[in-house]
């Protein structure tokens, strides 16, 4: 199985025809937003946003129902730790355990938050391109030319990084079915999956090291100079919609934080 998450899926939609640098500003903010505050305001508003984003990016729900369910046993840790650890007034203790209601409360508010984090983050993975991403930062991060670091380095090791994600995942899951095929399933209690994991870990870092390799020999074949003026097939310009959607969220955000500084 392949995984899914913040690849690009080339259509037509709102969301796919926004500048890469506006949508990298709009999860910016939302990012801000959702941690900003701990409460279910935030969250509820959250959400509402990114469905209505995702109904504008087409790409359906059930990727996202997918990729949370992939998820659930992170989002489960993030609750149970906050129901076990949380000091409360009228809580039930024992041993290093505490169980109370403002633990539930916690709980169920930092899981919700990581979903929504996790939902904007793969949501702009797919409709936005990785060189459509590089050259943005490329181009945002210009200022770093001053501190002695190249941006076009910066940019080519976000997009590699992007493109080697799902590559090194589908690599696990073909270790993963190789060790259970010779009769190493990762079964049993979490104690025992976490130790049958890490003979897992060593063969990935292996074929990642050597995917990185062959890789940098690729790019030195193909002539590949970080240091030569190149241009861009497609220029980044912004449309009346970037415009709008940029200035209307920027001030949506000034009177949220006059709001809270209240």
């Amino acid at each position: 199985m392949t995984f899914p998450g913040g690849q690009y899926i080339e259509m037509h939609s709102p969301l796919h025809s926004l500048d890469p640098r506006t949508k990298l500003f709009l999860l910016f903010l939302f990012a801000i937003f959702i941690i900003s505050a701990g409460n279910y305001w935030n969250n509820s508003i959250g959400l509402i946003i990114l469905v209505i984003a995702t109904v504008f990016s087409r790409v359906g729900f059930k990727k996202i129902f997918k990729l949370l369910w992939m998820f659930r046993l992170f989002v489960v840790i993030t609750f149970l730790i906050h129901q076990l650890f949380t000091p409360d007034a009228s809580e039930y203790h024992w041993w290093i355990f505490n169980i109370s209601w403002t633990g539930f409360s916690n709980g169920i508010l930092y899981s919700v938050r990581i979903i929504l984090l996790m939902w904007a983050a793969w949501l702009f993975g797919w409709v936005t391109s990785p060189v459509a991403l590089g050259d943005s930062l490329e181009n945002l991060f210009k200022f770093l030319k001053y501190l002695k670091i190249p941006p076009r380095d910066v940019s080519m090791v976000v997009i590699l990084a992007m493109r080697f994600i799902p590559t090194i995942i589908d690599d696990a899951t073909k270790i993963h079915w190789a060790q259970k095929a010779r009769g190493g399933a990762i079964d049993g209690s979490i104690l025992k999956k976490v130790r049958r994991i890490v003979p897992m870990v060593i063969p990935l870092f292996v074929v990642a090291f050597r995917r990185a390799d062959k890789l940098a020999i690729a790019l030195q074949i193909r002539g590949y100079d970080p240091y030569a003026k190149r241009t861009r097939l497609d220029s980044l310009k912004f449309a009346m919609n970037d415009y709008l959607l940029s200035f209307g969220a920027s001030l949506l955000m000034v009177f949220y934080i006059m709001y809270i500084i209240k």
